[in-house]
């Protein structure tokens, strides 16, 4: 704050003394009007070595001024924006100085400081300067113009808009509260060329930056943006001013050229230094061929898409790609200039510059006459765009202070407006229904990027777009298309290339650097990872599970889907013929309950050969017990109820015949089974886990060991051993209850396939596939075994043999057997 009130004194005692003085402030454009804005646009280049003024610039100058002045008509034509109130202006020439533009703003603050328009010169003339205070100004073009107007500015709270300043010092709202600008910051460019940059395959550039708050911000923004990607500058950011001379740009080009490592070149430089950069480097080409398409260039918003910066310079810049605003035109624009006539003293000095001589023509004759091609400056339509900001925000913010009057009468529209309350209306607000704000809350313009190259002809292409989400879309290959190589090879950007196999590098100051050194010893990968094809460092090694089109996983699934094909047709023959003597004989309940476990063993191979996750994991743990179970825990009541008929002392109704109290005992054999999977999922919860057969494969596979499936089958190797007694203590049942032979038949296959499989499973822990394999197609035997010995005589008989599937007479024993199975 002292600091502030300190520059204010200082301020007003230059004000002072330059009052009666002869000190004059440049030519000027005043438009009347009832509420005045200000204008700042550099009609000039800066002088010869940082004098005040030089040259006139026609597009960035004179159009960027008339396009204000266009605005302006506009808006005072239209009559739903401040109807009844005139928008006036007072433009001033800046000469794209800092110091120059700011002796400029001291005339608006004049206006400020004039308390009453009551005041006349002592020879009863009216002052110069009267009461016409800028409500805001529209301006400046470059970004270390408007931080030394805006650092003035701030001082009396004047709001203002510029149309091409996109330095990132300027959204320091700490010092620049009352500055906005309607084109985005140069933070998002600068993060938009590093992507082009990587986009390139680029990781080592020079980098050229103008002194001023333009050049330096925005290439430390690239530098930051770039890190981050892996790019490197070559050296440190070369520097250069508005005083360098020839014989210095040319030593500039002669160092970075004889580097022999960079070629591209990123640059954050204001046009008029530019055009001296590439009239230098020009020079050096006709002197040495060598420079011809050295280097290749990526380039701010400040070169964009002007022809005048390149005028005479095609050939040599040809495939430079630059960036600019996403830009639009105003054809209406193009008529408007061309009617114009040499109306102001920046137009008539225009009109001089092109030979024109004919005050009554307009421009465009004069353009036919001397064969001009007129071309909209770039930034024409972000000058259009702060005034209509302005204008709109003026609109509301009357409009909301004088609600009861209408606009003329409104006395805020002709004195002094509150800054901070005017940048409110356009701040992160929209100016228009549906149409997103110009500016965002931090007074920042909202937008993007384009992308374009710099052809042979000399016309820009576009080759691809930014967005604010930082996302890039770079047509690569047209880029590097138009970037000339004199071999025709891949333009590359880079410190150091690749080391050859058998080669590390050893890096330098930045790690785009390194020198390649011969190793001398070699480390062995850790377990999971393997050597890669250049033998400089480990890759990991894509873990391996059974494909569905591989043999190991075809065989398998061949078989049981045969099987499922089998068991549901022996299920249809039992319902079909459920009420026949051999199917009523055999226990149809049971044998239901059978095939359901046999169903679950063909069943369990798709679990098993299914790529390995915790839900296939927990699955294949519970079923490969379960579905032999089911088969055994049937076997077995059965097995169970045929010895207690034939083993008991008198004949007579025994218990736990019945159907229902059969099924229930199958139930309970069952579940201990399941009860035994379900603590074993909670004790070690299933997962998945990364094998090592060898050095050289992985393997994903179900986190469980092999004893963990030996202790959940050891249940059902109890069954089994159960099953086998039982069979073989009833096999001489008389005449022709052969049941216990089927059942025999079954429990003797069964036991030698299990004691077949142990060794198979446990000698092929190193060979994931033949181990899996071979469990799939052992529980798919036990299925087949049960399904072929027991089922297939009895599904034979009924389909194709029904004369025997008659009730025949029987002994006292059969009788009773009957007698008790019918219960069954």
């Amino acid at each position: 704050m002292l600091i502030h009130s300190f520059v204010y004194l200082r301020l007003i005692f230059v004000i002072l003394l330059t009052e009666n003085s002869s000190i004059i402030f440049g030519r000027q454009v005043f438009l009347k009007g009832d509420i005045i804005l200000g204008g700042l646009f550099p009609v000039h280049e800066a002088g010869l070595n940082g004098s005040e003024c030089g040259v006139l610039k026609a597009a960035q100058g004179v159009q960027r001024l008339q396009a204000m002045l266009y605005a302006l008509d506009l808006v005072n034509n239209d009559a739903t924006i401040l109807p009844g109130i005139m928008l006036g202006a007072q433009i001033l020439d800046t000469c794209s100085v800092d110091s120059y533009a700011l002796e400029q703003t001291l005339v608006f603050i004049k206006t400020i400081m004039s308390q009453t328009e009551e005041i006349y010169c002592s020879d009863g003339s009216k002052p110069i300067y009267q009461h016409h205070p800028v409500a805001a100004v529209i301006g400046a073009a470059s970004s270390q113009v408007s931080v030394m107007v805006a650092s003035m500015l701030q001082l009396f709270k004047v709001p203002q808009i510029s149309y091409s300043s996109t330095g990132t010092e300027l959204s320091e709202k700490s010092r620049f509260a009352y500055f906005s600008r309607v084109v985005p910051p140069d933070n998002f460019q600068a993060t938009a060329m590093a992507h082009v940059v990587s986009a390139l395959g680029w990781t080592y550039v020079h980098a050229i930056a103008v002194t001023g708050a333009y050049g330096e911000r925005g290439i430390d923004s690239f530098r930051s943006a770039a890190a981050e990607l892996g790019i490197c500058i070559d050296g440190d950011v070369h520097k250069i001013n508005r005083r360098w001379t020839d014989i210095q740009f040319k030593e500039l080009f002669f160092k970075m050229k004889y580097t022999k490592k960079a070629r591209g070149v990123v640059i954050f430089v204001d046009e008029d230094q530019l055009r001296r950069m590439l009239s230098s480097l020009d020079d050096i080409r006709h002197e040495d061929s060598t420079f011809d398409n050295y280097f290749w260039w990526i380039a701010s918003d400040s070169w964009g898409i002007k022809q005048s910066v390149i005028t005479g310079y095609e050939a040599m810049i040809s495939g430079a790609v630059t960036i600019s605003p996403d830009l639009k035109v105003v054809p209406d624009f193009d008529r408007y200039f061309k009617n114009l006539r040499p109306s102001n003293t920046f137009l008539r000095e225009y009109w001089e510059l092109i030979n024109c001589t004919d005050e009554h023509n307009n421009f465009g004759e004069c353009f036919d006459r001397h064969g001009i091609t007129f071309k909209q400056e770039a930034y024409v339509p972000f000058v259009i765009d702060a005034v209509n900001v302005v204008a709109k925000a003026l609109h509301q913010y009357i409009q909301a202070t004088c609600s009861s009057l209408n606009f003329h009468n409104c006395n805020i529209s002709k004195t002094d407006f509150d800054g901070a309350r005017l940048q409110s209306y356009y701040r992160n607000v929209s100016i228009e229904p549906g149409v997103p704000p110009h500016i965002d809350a931090n007074g920042d313009g909202i937008g993007n990027y384009n992308i374009y190259q710099l052809n042979d002809m000399g016309y820009y292409q576009n080759v691809g777009k930014w967005t604010a989400g930082k996302k890039l879309n770079l047509n690569v290959r047209r880029v590097r298309k138009g970037l000339k190589r004199w071999d025709g090879s891949l333009p590359l950007s880079v410190c150091s290339t690749d080391c050859p196999r058998g080669h590390y590098r050893a890096y330098q100051d930045q790690n785009c650097c390194w020198t390649c050194i011969p190793c001398d010893v070699c480390f062995q990968c850790p377990l999971g990872y393997a050597p890669n094809d250049d033998l400089v460092a480990c890759k990991l090694i894509p873990p391996t599970t059974l494909e569905y089109n591989s043999p190991w996983v075809v065989l398998p699934a061949i078989c049981s889907t045969l099987g499922i094909v089998a068991t549901l047709f022996v299920l249809a023959v039992f319902i079909r013929y459920s009420s026949t003597p051999v199917i009523m004989a055999s226990g149809r309940e049971l044998c239901y309950f059978m095939l359901a476990g046999i169903l679950l063993c063909y069943l369990s191979t798709f679990i098993l050969v299914s790529k390995p996750n915790v839900a296939m994991c927990a699955a294949s743990r519970i079923l490969i017990g379960l579905s032999m179970s089911t088969i055994y825990a049937a076997i077995l009541t059965k097995t169970n109820l045929l010895a207690r008929i034939f083993l008991m002392q008198n004949v007579g109704r025994l218990d736990c015949i019945v159907p229902s109290a059969q099924i229930a005992i199958c139930c309970g054999i069952v579940s201990i089974q399941l009860i035994g999977s379900l603590v074993w999922l909670i004790i070690d919860p299933p997962g998945t886990a990364i094998l090592f057969p060898s050095r050289k494969e992985t393997v994903l596979t179900c986190k469980a060991r092999a004893s963990h499936l030996l202790i959940s089958l050891l249940y059902n190797m109890l069954l089994i051993i159960a099953c086998t007694l039982y069979a073989f203590k009833t096999r001489r049942i008389p005449e022709n209850f052969n049941e216990t032979r089927l059942i025999g038949f079954t429990m003797y296959s069964t036991s030698i396939l299990w004691l077949s499989f142990g060794p198979i499973y446990f000698a092929t822990q190193n060979n994931f596939k033949i181990q899996m394999t071979s469990l799939c197609m052992c529980i798919s035997m036990s299925g087949t075994v049960a399904l072929c010995c027991f089922f297939a005589p009895k599904v034979y008989i009924a389909v194709c043999q029904p004369y025997k599937n008659v009730r025949m007479r029987q002994s006292a024993v059969g009788h009773l057997v009957n007698q008790q199975m019918k219960f069954m």
